[in-house]
């Protein structure tokens, strides 16, 4: 079995690479999601009662995407911060980053 050492963690060593993960992790399926497939299903459903979306639903629904992957890209920034890896280790170890 490994052995565990309390070293610093790669997250907090390099907080920007976790941070970039996250955000193309998030973003690919959010924009995706979001800017790409969700207009379009919802331009369906509409069209079925004669109607068409506003002319900024997709720019709308980009905006949302961008927001989406925005806010994790913080999280994770903020969880790879030395204080909130400590006190995961401390008191969440599950969710501590050097949980193998």
């Amino acid at each position: 079995m490994a052995e565990h050492r309390a070293e610093v963690a790669t997250q907090a060593q390099y907080p920007w690479r976790a941070v970039v993960r996250t955000i193309v992790q998030v973003g690919i399926p959010a924009f995706l999601a979001f800017a790409g497939l969700l207009p379009e299903v919802v331009q369906t459903i509409v069209e079925q009662f004669g109607e068409h979306l506003p002319e900024g639903f997709r720019l709308w629904m980009f905006a949302v995407a961008a927001g989406v992957t925005a806010v994790a890209g913080a999280i994770t920034r903020v969880m790879a911060l030395p204080k909130v890896i400590d006190f995961a280790r401390k008191y969440l170890p599950w969710l501590s980053p050097d949980k193998a």
